[in-house]
Parts: structure tokens; C-alpha cells; sequence
């Protein structure tokens, strides 16, 4: 009878491997692990507002170590914007072209191997802050991991955008 392969490791676990041991793990052991470093690697200093709670967390340690361990790869994004597969921005609505970024968004993190839940860090341009609690009713429907974040009001965005999102950081572990 084949011996069964050990899937769920924690951190303690893999802070006493060597490298090679980790990268040798299966990549759904790597890939739990991850989930893992990086819900322990977001920090909150003090206590925070009731509006920021589950929004953003107030810093990022990034374990080079434990993420050189399990094979983890930074991906940096540039900028999302509230445009269609035609590249046409389809409404003026706030909401609608709120959602449509984190569309746009999660469509991207998802071809680079990773998922909403592994950013760590993103910085939002809105064009009205007025509109910032609708934007957080979002928000919270796509991104449920706290990164360290801001969003900030800057009425000169481009053409007729009222959101755009830049300076995004999530992770993946390699095959």
C-alpha cells in the first residue's frame, strides 16, 4: 500500500526544512503554505476604525525567506481600468465601472496563477471620493483579504474613468 503524501504542513513545519525539503513538497502542500505566510504576514498596529475593518491591514511583511521556501512568485500589476473586451469604458455609472475594475482585476490575477485572495497590496484612484463607501461595497465582495491599501481622490483621472487601480502586488507558488 502506497504511503499517503502528507498535504497539510504549517508554518512551524516549514520554518524547520531546509529549502531544498520545501521545494520538494507537492505544489498543493507549497500552495497552502502560502495562503498561510500571507495571512500571518499582514499586521494591523492598533486598533482600527469599524469602516477600515476587513478593508486593509496597515503593513506587509514580506518573509523572503519562507517565501524563497515554497517557491512564491511577486507578481506586480500596473494599472486597472473600468474597460469592456472592447477596451471602451460602457457606463459612467461609479458602481458599474467599480465592479467592472475588479473584474478586470480578478481576471488578471487569475491568468498570472493567482487569485484575489493573494494580493497584498494595492493603491485605488477614484475620480470622486465621494463615492468611497460605495466603492468599499465592492471592494468587499472581491478582495476579502486585507492588503495594505489606499484610496485617494484624484479628479484628473483619464477620459471618463472613475476608478483606476495601480501598484498592485498579489503572489503564486511555482510548478
Amino acid at each position: 500500500m502506497a504511503k499517503a503524501v502528507k498535504q497539510n504542513y504549517t508554518l512551524k513545519e516549514l520554518d524547520i526544512m531546509s529549502i531544498d525539503e520545501a521545494q520538494k513538497l507537492p505544489f498543493s502542500a507549497r500552495d497552502k503554505l502560502l495562503d498561510l505566510l500571507l495571512a500571518e504576514s499582514k499586521k494591523v498596529g492598533g486598533k482600527q476604525p469599524a469602516r477600515q475593518v476587513g478593508l486593509m491591514c496597515d503593513w506587509f511583511e514580506e518573509d523572503i525567506a519562507r517565501l524563497q521556501k515554497i517557491k512564491a512568485i511577486k507578481i506586480c500589476c500596473g494599472g486597472f481600468i473600468p474597460v469592456d473586451s472592447s477596451g471602451e469604458v460602457p457606463t459612467l455609472d461609479p458602481k458599474g465601472q467599480f465592479k467592472l475594475v475588479f473584474d478586470n482585476v480578478k481576471r488578471a490575477i487569475g491568468k498570472a496563477g493567482s487569485n484575489m485572495n493573494r494580493i497584498v497590496n494595492c493603491l485605488i484612484f477614484m475620480k470622486n471620493i465621494d463615492y468611497w463607501g460605495q466603492m468599499n461595497e465592492v471592494y468587499r465582495k472581491y478582495i476579502k483579504c486585507s492588503p495594505t491599501r489606499a484610496a485617494i481622490g484624484c479628479q484628473d483621472l483619464n477620459k471618463t474613468y472613475q476608478i483606476e487601480i495601480v501598484n498592485l502586488v498579489a503572489y503564486k507558488v511555482a510548478k
